[in-house]
């Protein structure tokens, strides 16, 4: 094992997309999906996974396109978002835009244009039951929305690529509550999945790499937390300022409007001794004459 593992502070891939960088394991993945193919080649593969600097804040984790299928995954972590199903809708509408373009066809030609079939799944880490399947039309319109998306739920631990990903992630998420220190946390969860054989073979060969991640990970949730404490902080103690001068200025209109009723001080002197602006001491003297 090494030790003078140091954490990284500039932005790197998670260790699922870097997982998946490598073709062999998506087309390892895709026959777990379709154990029914026995002749997938690497070649038939293309990834078309999508980058948020080119569409705005649209991405996903991993997509790609085998022969007349396109495959979203995306990776939902440990708290699920209850938008997943739209997200996704968003994913495969992008996707098939930027498909129509790369094909050099065109929504507005009077030929059908040719798409490949859509395969959507989320691998989910967290503890929380959920079911296999969810669909759009079900999520937001209780089933009777004429749009409708089915997405297959990955949240198992077994011996397939995604099951072993989901295993990784959850012996991550108890170390981090384990450890304070992030090396620590990592070099644990490195050890542990070594072990269980979660990604065994792509752990050893990216060692160093694999525990910078998951440190950078760690460091990023813990300034993330801080940030928010921080935030959270500062928002009460600017309510308190804010009610404090809202306070303050009630006590100065409240004084001017006495002086003003008792009719001997000038308005400019009230501005003076109140501190008010002389011209909300003239708007008062108009609304108490």
């Amino acid at each position: 094992m090494t030790s003078d593992v140091t954490v990284k502070r500039k932005s790197k891939d998670s260790v699922f997309v870097k997982f998946f960088s490598y073709i062999e394991n998506v087309k390892q993945l895709y026959e777990e999906f379709h154990p029914e193919i026995t002749d997938l080649k690497e070649e038939d593969i293309q990834v078309q996974t999508l980058d948020s600097a080119i569409v705005n804040t649209i991405y996903n984790d991993l997509g790609f396109i085998v022969k007349d299928r396109y495959v979203v995954l995306v990776e939902a972590q440990s708290t699920w978002n209850p938008n997943m199903a739209l997200r996704m809708l968003f994913y495969i509408s992008e996707t098939y835009r930027r498909y129509l373009i790369d094909t050099q066809q065109s929504e507005h030609s009077t030929s059908k244009v040719n798409l490949p079939k859509p395969e959507l799944y989320v691998i989910y880490t967290g503890e929380q039951e959920k079911p296999e399947e969810i669909s759009f039309s079900e999520e937001f319109f209780g089933g009777s929305s004429d749009i409708e998306l089915k997405i297959k739920v990955l949240s198992k631990v077994d011996a397939t690529l995604a099951g072993q990903y989901v295993g990784f992630c959850r012996v991550f998420d108890e170390q981090r509550k384990l450890y304070e220190n992030s090396i620590e946390a990592a070099i644990e969860t490195y050890r542990i999945c070594i072990e269980k054989g979660y990604l065994e073979e792509f752990m050893k060969s990216h060692e160093k790499e694999v525990i910078d991640m998951m440190a950078q990970l760690f460091d990023e949730e813990v300034m993330r937390r801080q940030y928010d404490i921080a935030s959270r902080k500062k928002e009460r103690e600017e309510g308190r300022l804010e009610g404090r001068l809202e306070g303050k200025m009630e006590n100065m209109i409240s004084t001017a409007q006495a002086l003003i009723k008792l009719g001997s001080m000038s308005l400019e002197n009230i501005s003076m001794v109140t501190g008010l602006p002389l011209a909300k001491v003239q708007e008062l003297s108009k609304i108490n004459s």
